[in-house]
């Protein structure tokens, strides 16, 4: 249960990394498809991978406008819900080129285990103040 906890760890470590190159195409294998986005502007779903490197290159494009440069990670919390599902939650904090914060935001993932790989399979973005609590 430990190991897979590092594992889950590390995979969503990874995914973070990988966003920072703003390559949408290096954020695709981290998702189980179809996969689920939620936020306030509505619910998305992705069948496939030109769906979800689609809106993954618009969110992109959105945040390289925006002036995005990378983001932090300031709190994560890893909840196993079974011994192929576990929920991460973060509070992420976005910033501009010039170092100045852009935005904060809470983040909450469902994973699931596929072959021995943790992969997204559904993401929701919410206030930053809400993470889930660990037991």
């Amino acid at each position: 249960m430990v190991r897979d906890e590092a594992a889950i760890v590390q995979t969503f470590r990874n995914y973070v990394r990988s966003f920072q190159s703003l390559e949408p195409r290096a954020l695709v294998p981290y998702f189980h498809l179809p996969c689920l986005f939620i936020s306030d502007q509505g619910v998305r779903v992705m069948a496939n991978a030109g769906e979800l490197q689609a809106f993954i290159a618009q969110l992109m494009e959105n945040l390289k406008a925006r002036g995005f440069a990378r983001s932090e990670v300031a709190d994560m919390r890893v909840s196993r819900m079974s011994e192929n599902i576990a929920l991460v939650s973060v509070r992420r904090i976005r910033h501009k080129t010039d170092g100045s914060e852009l935005e904060r935001l809470g983040e909450t993932y469902t994973l699931r285990k596929i072959d021995d790989d943790w992969k997204l399979s559904a993401a929701m973005v919410h206030d930053p103040d809400v993470i889930l609590q660990t037991a």
